[in-house]
């Protein structure tokens, strides 16, 4: 897909893939992220997904470990395949499920929740991003003693220069979808405009619902104010996090996402939705503020905080950069897939020394 254009799985297993773990394990990636966003159709992913099965059953057996990374719905149907794959051919299986919308998933879908509960079964650790998902996993007798906490990791970038600046320039990065909330951030920075008419908004990402934000934009006769980029190479990222004030993610429901993190270690203050695992890193309205998905109201609120008090708002990006550093910093984060993965290896009677491990991302 596009440069830029992958999601947070792909994001945190090239992470790994780039720390010291591939010094304790020999890591053979076998990529299983989505061509395109939207998706290819059905047929083409199903089709993908089949020759990935043929080809993980035949190598399957050339590994100690299995080390694998899903979302939700149609990932966990091709994941859950590999986990039972693994798990026949006695091989060790660490799971990390992470999709945002997989508990309201299962709870509209019996059958996707009785297949979570297959996987589970097969899995020897699966590793949780927080307690939120902890809880979640804690509903399943299939998940009993398996659970990990392992947050999300990511390399960190130098600290941000202390910057006076206008600190009225904002940001979003991820994909253009409803879901994201982008539609309530453009409404709510409307509805602040008038107040602060020399502040922006810029939206990092394409994405399904990208051309109807752009007319949206157009509606509000906001063309001036707001730029829709699309999908960038991903080292223009983290320059455009460089380049604002703060950053805003009103997702209506989310995992753990890796670009509030990487905001977060750029020193950018953030206002993020109450759902999934962001209450676990924002705990406190000193490190980020935390609002309810689609509150317009308290999305403008939380906004017009930041525009007006920019001091308090360059302290809590100070406070959101230590805890990445703390918490998220993906050198200490590896050394929890290496105790996880040498936890599968002894449960599933494999040499712990031989250290091979697969990684599929989502």
């Amino acid at each position: 897909m596009p440069d830029g254009g992958h999601g947070g799985q792909l994001t945190a297993a090239t992470a790994l893939l780039k720390s010291d773990l591939a010094r304790q394990f020999e890591l053979v990636p076998l990529s299983s992220t989505m061509a395109s966003i939207p998706p290819p159709p059905f047929r083409t992913r199903a089709m993908i997904a089949a020759r990935r099965l043929v080809r993980f059953a035949r190598e399957v057996r050339r590994v100690d470990a299995v080390l694998v990374f899903s979302a939700g719905s149609w990932a966990l149907a091709e994941k859950g395949l590999m986990c039972m794959l693994a798990r026949s051919a006695g091989r060790g299986v660490v799971v990390r499920l992470s999709s945002g919308s997989l508990p309201a998933e299962c709870q509209r879908s019996p059958i996707l929740e009785r297949w979570l509960r297959l996987m589970l079964r097969s899995a020897h650790v699966v590793c949780s991003q927080g307690p939120f998902w902890t809880a979640f996993f804690g509903r399943y007798p299939e998940a009993s003693g398996k659970v990990v906490e392992v947050p999300n990791g990511i390399p960190l970038p130098p600290p941000r220069e202390t910057r006076e600046g206008r600190g009225d320039r904002l940001v979003f990065v991820g994909v253009a979808d409803r879901a994201k909330g982008i539609f309530e951030l453009l409404e709510a920075f409307r509805r602040l405009h008038p107040a602060h008419p020399d502040a922006t908004l810029t939206f990092v990402g394409g994405g399904p619902d990208l051309e109807k934000l752009r007319a949206a934009t157009r509606t509000a006769g906001l063309e001036a104010s707001i730029a829709t980029l699309g999908w960038v190479p991903t080292a223009r990222v983290a320059d455009l996090l460089r380049e604002h004030d703060a950053f805003l993610l009103p997702s209506h429901y989310e995992g753990l996402p890796n670009a509030l993190l990487e905001a977060m270690a750029a020193g950018l203050p953030v206002i993020a939705t109450r759902v999934g695992s962001i209450p676990d890193v924002i705990t406190t309205a000193d490190n980020g503020l935390l609002i309810a998905a689609k509150d317009i109201d308290a999305l403008t609120a939380a906004m017009t905080e930041l525009l007006e008090s920019p001091e308090r708002a360059r302290a809590m990006g100070r406070r959101g950069r230590q805890t990445v550093e703390t918490v998220h910093d993906i050198e200490r984060v590896w050394p929890r897939y290496a105790e996880a993965i040498d936890r599968a290896l002894g449960l599933a009677g494999r040499s712990p020394s031989k250290h091979v491990a697969r990684t599929p991302s989502a």
